[in-house]
Formats: structure tokens, sequence, C-alpha cells
């Protein structure tokens, strides 16, 4: 299944540089004073979400550069440093990895077992969207500086054509695995923006707050 704009493999690469811009305008908004704020995600504050993110980021440009899942390594604590650089050069990496001729039929090796480029670029697509959602939500939260400041918004363009990937097929599939992957879909109000529309398919409440309970998986 695969949406109207994005049906051709070729528009990945760019749906994942939307993506990864989506997500950068999020981390930039980052105040030092918001890194032990809770986040929708299960026990991680928002400094456990950056290093996610841009860890995440990383094993995605290794992964569309070699093909094979990366050794892992210890994760470093990227919100020490320039965490919104570290994110540039391995977003940078990633879409450039995935747009590179023949990629989108390159058989990969993913988490869930193989897959062609043309999968793998959606669930890395999904992967840096939906945490970037993750972090917004929580901002909207803890705007310790400037009280009431928005978060970026999401490229609800990105998310619409993630509604209607092959992507969330595969989230279907492993939605019932142990540990946990996912929460249970949420239903959401008729008007509900893409991006809190795919968050709450994906078990995350779009009306989260740090004074929730029982936060979703990560």
């Amino acid at each position: 299944m695969a949406s109207d704009s994005a049906e051709s493999a070729g528009a990945w690469p760019g749906l994942l540089a939307r993506a990864c811009a989506s997500t950068r305008n999020v981390l930039a908004a980052v105040r030092e004073g918001q890194l032990a704020a809770p986040t929708p995600c299960a026990d991680w504050t928002v400094h456990d979400l950056i290093v996610h993110i841009v860890d995440g980021t990383n094993f995605w440009g290794d992964l569309a550069e070699s093909g094979e899942m990366p050794d892992y390594r210890s994760w470093p604590d990227y919100s020490g440093t320039d965490f919104v650089g570290d994110f540039e050069g391995h977003a940078a990496r990633a879409v450039a990895g995935f747009a590179a001729p023949g990629m989108m039929d390159k058989p990969l090796v993913l988490p869930t077992g193989p897959a062609p480029g043309s999968l793998a670029v959606q669930v890395a697509t999904g992967e840096i969207f939906v945490h970037g959602w993750d972090l917004a939500t929580a901002l909207r939260g803890t705007a310790v500086d400037e009280p009431g400041r928005p978060a970026p918004p999401m490229d609800d363009e990105v998310a619409a054509a993630l509604l209607l990937s092959d992507w969330l097929v595969l989230c279907v599939q492993v939605r019932g695995n142990e540990p946990a992957v996912f929460a249970p879909e949420i239903e959401p109000s008729d008007d509900t923006p893409a991006a809190d529309r795919l968050a709450a398919f994906l078990g995350r409440d779009p009306a989260w707050t740090p004074a929730c309970s029982g936060p979703s998986p990560r």
C-alpha cells in the first residue's frame, strides 16, 4: 500500500530528507533546562530521546552506506555536544545513501529481517519523523526559557505519506511483539492533523502532557 504522492519508490529519499528537516527543527528548539523533562516515550527524558534520535539517524546513515546493520557500539551522550550538528551530519549520510542509484532495489538487512531499500527508506523516514513528534510533544509541555513558545510544527505531508506506506504494514506486524514495540492504537478525532493521526496509530496520545500517566512504548 502506498500513497499517490509517494507511489514511486524514488519519492521516498525526498520524504526522508523532509522528515529529517522536520525533526532537525525540533532538535534546534531544545533548551538546556528541558533535558530532564519527560517525553511520551516510556522512561525516556528529553535527554534520552535526543540520544536515541541522533544515534538512530547514525544507524540509518551506516545502513544506507553499507547495506548491513552496523555493529552496535555504545551511544555517545550527544546532548552534551552539538547534537543538532551531529544529527545533520548523520541525516545527510542517510539521505545521500538512500538516494544513490539502485538503492531502492538493493537488499538491506533490517532488525526485522531482509528488506529492499524501498522499504528500508520508509522505516528510516518513519522512525526519524515520529521520534521528532515525540520530542516536539515533550517540548510543548516544558517551555522553560520562553513560556508558551510553541514547538516547531511537524511536516504533515510526510505524515500523510507515512500513513499510507508499507512501513505501517510492518508496524502492524510487530505491534504484538514482546516486549511491546507500539502501544494499542488510539482513535483520533476527525480533525486531527496527519502527524498526530500517525502518532495515534502508533499508540501515542496526541493530547499527552508531562502530567499524563502510562506513557507510550518507544
